[in-house]
């Protein structure tokens, strides 16, 4: 039992301390509690602590003293986050009046400092640094201009919008001015968005593309079942056009690979119009992420 003791109050001593000495670069006066508990704990460190006081506490009062020294660091390290909390909220708080004011690089300043001294906490800071950018982002404003509705831009033009592009109030009205300088322009702008969209789309069809052919073979065995070889699309499709979905009961899928499309022959049994099983063949088209293009024959 005694070994037990020791072995506890070793490990628990060594942890108060690491936890104390990693403490001391971001809180030094906090750190100072853990250490000293940690100190106390250690039975070498404690021997030497009896030795010069002259005073031996029994074990129970030197665990009691240990546990009301943690609820103290839990106190203590709680009335720093409020603290600090309060403190952060309050710069951010100036940075935005500073906006209001007008001077955006005073704000910048505050939003770095605060950014700087609370790293762990930077989310109002970086939330507000991004609408200062936002406000006079050019991309931002033609795509915000494009995609308004006719009230809206009624609305804009006669300077009475009012929505809410930024939380930031100053910027957001900053932002709808920038907005409305491209006005004259929207129909060049909205065409320009199309052409871009529209390439980017090429851009990443092409590399789909491109992805897929890696493994062609293999992509396209995907699209069929492991077990019967089947296309659930077509199976779907097929059971959707029949007189009786539930008398379907596929018999043989076959593929091939034909460039820009998959060619597929399903054969299967099912009820016809007047009760009687019959066997039935389809061939689709198929496109390479399985979908169905087109029925090409059902016999």
């Amino acid at each position: 039992m005694t070994i037990i003791k020791a072995i506890l109050k070793w490990f628990f001593g060594i942890l108060l301390l690491i936890f104390g000495i990693v403490g001391l670069s971001q809180e030094p006066s906090m750190s100072i509690v853990p250490i000293l508990l940690g100190l106390f704990l250690i039975p070498k460190t404690y021997k030497s602590f009896t030795d010069k006081t002259k005073l031996n506490l029994s074990s129970g009062v030197k665990w009691i003293v240990v546990i009301v020294g943690i609820m103290l660091i839990g106190y203590t390290a709680s009335l720093s986050e409020t603290s600090k909390e309060s403190d952060y909220d309050l710069i951010v708080e100036n940075a935005s009046k500073k906006i209001d004011e007008g001077k955006i690089n005073e704000a910048l300043k505050l939003i770095n400092d605060v950014k700087s001294k609370y790293r762990k906490k930077e989310n109002k800071a970086t939330e507000l640094e991004k609408e200062i950018e936002k406000s006079k982002d050019v991309n931002s404003a033609k795509e915000i201009l494009a995609k308004m509705t006719n009230e809206e831009l009624t609305q804009l033009e006669n300077e009475k919008l009012s929505k809410s592009y930024l939380t930031q109030k100053t910027l957001n009205k900053t932002f709808i001015s920038l907005v409305k300088t491209y006005l004259p322009e929207r129909a060049k702008i909205i065409k320009e968005i199309q052409e871009k969209e529209e390439k980017e789309k090429e851009i990443a069809e092409a590399k789909a593309e491109e992805e897929f052919n890696k493994n062609r073979e293999e992509n396209i065995d995907k699209l069929f079942s492991p077990y019967d070889g089947e296309n659930r699309a077509l199976e779907r499709y097929i059971k959707y056009n029949m007189n009786d979905p539930d008398s379907y009961k596929h018999i043989v899928t076959t593929h091939s690979d034909k460039g820009d499309h998959i060619l597929v022959i399903t054969k299967f049994r099912a009820k016809n119009i007047y009760g009687g099983t019959v066997i039935n063949i389809v061939s689709a088209k198929l496109d390479l992420k399985g979908n169905v293009i087109e029925i090409l024959s059902e016999n």
